[in-house]
């Protein structure tokens, strides 16, 4: 076809791919560009592979309480490069799944650093020209200056999927959501965990109540927290670990030291500028609500454009690109309903407006809360900590927004999302009959709490 539009992706992770494969359904002649691997950090470095290991660590903690399910079964051994091994065979499994997807739709898969020049993507000493082109370059783990992050001891999020045996000691810097997840990994493990946190709270990301609770589980199990601290300097550095001070003069001796400090942009250097891209200081591309760059012909979507970086937003985005790129009538992309989840032991999972955020707004807040104490389902599997908590308007009593945590928090916050996108108040969602026994009952319970006729709650 002559008129056929010529899509190039730059960048095969979550975004890129999805937005490969839907420009292919919708008729375009498409390359993708992966220097690595499809499927990006998530599927390779990132969801994927934290999960399958944080997997094993739930096992752990059930296995060692089998006693209280009243079975006995012995002690446990950990068998550390087995449990390395079933999480890169997940990992293949699923990359082979994206390859196989790529090949049915006749997407072509072009392995290199690609670098934008003019009207075309350059790629060693391949050029292909395009009509769209799509930036999703994702991310990478960002080093902390003043360390040599090419030690052994120090660590990024992608070098602990790769460690030979499990740490005797770990100082995590920074308890965001990837210190905390990999606190819970190692944990169990029988790993030493020290954090150190420049913030007064960890997890700033979701309602300082949730935070603090959390914190506390934490703590009951071990991790040593330390808030409003930075790592000073490695004083010393040695082949089996590092010795490190902290601004309050705390002196910490541990085998490995995980920077989880956040992530950074890998934009620079591919001739976005050149193209005419603004990018800013932090290395986000920057684009419109329709996820259009000032190139009319450029477009963005994932972790490189900033914001949220959430593997399921960057494949919402990039198909919402690449629809736009390719039709007739834009729509702008709309981020009012994306569910947030951390793996953690409990799992933390939110969606809208959080209690904090919904005040900080201008919200008379109404909360509605359901305890996974009260949940028989919670009980019998041994998970009773946790609440669900409903945060919704008091003068409309329309629902803004929810945080869960507790087991299961990350399979039931869709519903809440649902019910934020169809305009549901908490006494709609109460009326919504659930079924019991089922710890998602304890969403209808909180919104039940919340306007005042829950049977065992109000």
């Amino acid at each position: 076809m002559s008129d056929q539009k010529r899509v190039v992706v730059l960048g095969g992770g979550p975004a890129g791919d999805v937005a490969a494969l839907r420009a292919a359904q919708l008729g375009a002649k498409v390359w993708l560009v992966e220097r690595a691997e499809l499927g990006g950090t998530c599927l390779n470095w990132g969801c994927i592979p934290t999960k399958s290991l944080l997997a094993s660590a739930d096992l752990l903690r059930k296995v060692r309480r089998a006693e209280e399910f009243g079975l006995s079964v012995g002690s446990v051994k950990v068998d550390f490069p087995k449990m390395m091994a079933r999480k890169d065979d997940i990992v293949l499994r699923m990359r082979t799944g994206v390859e196989g997807a790529a090949k049915r739709k006749g997407v072509t898969v072009v392995r290199g650093q690609g670098r934008v020049e003019g009207d075309e993507v350059v790629v060693g000493d391949e050029r292909l020209p395009f009509d769209v082109l799509v930036i999703s370059v994702g991310t990478e783990p960002a080093g902390l200056p003043g360390l040599d992050m090419d030690h052994p001891a120090i660590l990024t999020s992608n070098d602990v999927l790769v460690l030979p045996a499990i740490p005797k000691s770990m100082l995590i810097i920074g308890a965001g959501v990837i210190g905390c997840e990999f606190a819970s990994l190692f944990g169990p493990l029988g790993t030493r965990i020290t954090m150190v946190e420049m913030l007064p709270r960890i997890l700033a990301g979701i309602d300082e109540r949730t935070a603090k609770q959390f914190q506390r589980t934490m703590e009951k199990e071990g991790v040593e927290i330390h808030l409003g601290q930075r790592l000073e300097e490695i004083t010393s550095y040695r082949k089996n670990g590092v010795t490190a001070t902290l601004t309050d003069g705390t002196v910490v001796e541990v085998e490995k030291v995980l920077v989880s400090i956040g992530r950074q942009a890998q934009t620079r250097g591919i001739g976005l500028e050149e193209a005419g891209v603004e990018v800013t200081e932090r290395g986000h591309m920057v684009v419109d609500e329709y996820l259009r760059s000032a190139n009319p012909r450029i477009w963005g979507a994932g972790d490189c454009i900033g914001g949220l970086q959430l593997a399921h937003l960057a494949s919402a985005e990039a198909a919402r690109a690449i629809e736009n790129a390719l039709g007739d009538r834009p729509i702008p992309m709309d981020r009012t309903v994306v569910p947030s989840c951390i793996y953690t032991h409990p799992e933390i999972a939110t969606v809208g407006l959080n209690a904090d955020q919904a005040k900080e707004a201008g919200h008379t807040v109404k909360l509605g809360t359901a305890r996974f104490g009260g949940s028989g389902k919670a009980l019998g599997e041994g998970e009773p900590d946790g609440y669900a908590q409903l945060v919704a308007d008091a003068d409309s009593g329309l629902i803004l927004g929810a945080t869960i945590m507790g087991v299961h928090a990350v399979e039931m916050i869709h519903e809440v999302g649902v019910a934020i996108a169809d305009g549901f108040s908490l006494q709609d969602l109460g009326e919504v009959i659930h079924a019991h026994p089922t710890v998602s009952e304890m969403v209808m319970d909180a919104a039940q709490q919340g306007v005042g006729v829950a049977p065992y709650l109000s």
